[in-house]
């Protein structure tokens, strides 16, 4: 970590038993970077975003924004973020408008930011389909639209390609480069490593609960003057 991270995550933990447990976690998110946290499925990356998020407590810890420790559960730490999981559950009777129309009146955002979203996730012609006619790709965009609304200096998103097609992976590298060109951060979790070669300006790796890497993607991927493709860095 560094002085000039905007957000801190220090010693972080969940224990669940002796053979399930996060432990130590410490790392800083610089504004308006995208950080990736990589690792396999079960490594921990969704507990870690679930404690930044607020949804599970930590059971040792702490998170600080511009220096201030501050409870991921608290309305001050929730107004600086969006939040896309790895798997939303939609009530499968409503509309796609009428998901994000409902995720827009929670949050006070005005209904032309939800059209915007529908078509910048290519959901707008089906806006009217009911949620259980949508395919796995078409809900994750869903998922992603309502995480594109509320005007927040943070988006939090959690394996946000699963279930995407090529066209739409594409797309979502676009998304969020656009994202941060308008000075948001991004703090994305994946297990897709060449998606964090392309997008991320760093990048931390978990396994088995623990975090083994944390740094700048060039750095990693650029050793001594020739290219390590992260799967070396992170697997040899």
């Amino acid at each position: 970590m560094s002085t000039n991270d905007w957000i801190k995550i220090e010693g972080l933990a969940k224990h669940y038993s002796e053979l399930k447990k996060i432990s130590d976690i410490s790392f800083g998110i610089k504004k308006g970077e995208i950080f990736a946290l990589c690792g396999a499925n079960g490594a921990g990356k969704s507990t870690l975003i679930k404690m930044l998020t607020g949804i599970l407590k930590p059971s040792a810890g702490k998170v600080t924004v511009e220096g201030k420790e501050i409870s991921p559960a608290s309305h001050e730490f929730k107004h600086l973020f969006s939040y896309m999981p790895d798997e939303m559950l939609f009530p499968k009777q409503l509309t796609g408008l009428e998901v994000l129309t409902f995720f827009a009146r929670l949050r006070s955002i005005p209904q032309e930011k939800v059209n915007e979203s529908l078509y910048l996730t290519g959901l707008y012609d089906e806006r009217n389909m009911p949620v259980k006619q949508y395919s796995k790709g078409m809900q994750q965009r869903l998922a992603l639209a309502q995480a594109l609304m509320p005007d927040v200096p943070l988006r939090i998103l959690d394996e946000p390609t699963n279930g995407l097609d090529p066209y739409w992976v594409y797309r979502f590298k676009e998304i969020i480069r656009d994202e941060k060109g308008k000075g948001r951060t991004i703090f994305f979790t994946t297990h897709i490593l060449s998606i964090v070669e392309e997008l991320a300006d760093r990048a931390a790796f978990m396994e088995e609960g623990k975090l083994q890497y944390c740094d700048s993607v060039r750095s990693m991927t650029e050793q001594g003057g020739v290219y390590v493709p992260l799967e070396k860095v992170f697997f040899h």
